[in-house]
């Protein structure tokens, strides 16, 4: 656990997990207290730590850099689907890159990846219940 908290549950890994952390700034600022997990272990999950976190805050954003078909967040929001179903009280929301190559060009690449002002967004409205 990156950072703990009580109204949503990130999970991420990698390099998303800085953009995350920048989200989970702004987020605070605005009211929002999220968790942060960084998935270390990509197989396999870590269901006990990520059930505790959703038994606790109810709703996860899942967020990845790589493309949404076939990818981790697939996997994982099959795994918390099936496993934690009856503690949700949303959707599983997961952010992934676009469905296209990734450009070498700083300024595209960031078009097409995850950013922290998307996160932030998607965190909104998976707690727009509790206010």
């Amino acid at each position: 656990m990156v950072r703990p908290g009580e109204h949503v549950t990130i999970l991420t890994y990698s390099r998303m997990r800085y953009h995350a952390m920048q989200a989970a700034k702004t987020l605070v600022n605005k009211g929002y207290d999220p968790e942060v997990i960084d998935i270390r272990s990509l197989k396999p999950f870590d269901l006990h730590m990520i059930g505790n976190s959703v038994k606790k805050t109810h709703r996860v954003l899942i967020v990845e850099e790589c493309m949404r078909g076939g990818g981790i967040g697939a996997s994982l929001t099959a795994a918390i689907t099936e496993n934690f179903h009856d503690y949700l009280d949303a959707p599983v929301v997961c952010l992934s890159s676009q469905d296209v190559p990734t450009p070498y060009a700083g300024t595209l690449e960031e078009w097409t990846i995850v950013q922290p002002a998307q996160i932030v967004r998607a965190v909104e409205q998976l707690c727009q219940k509790l206010q």
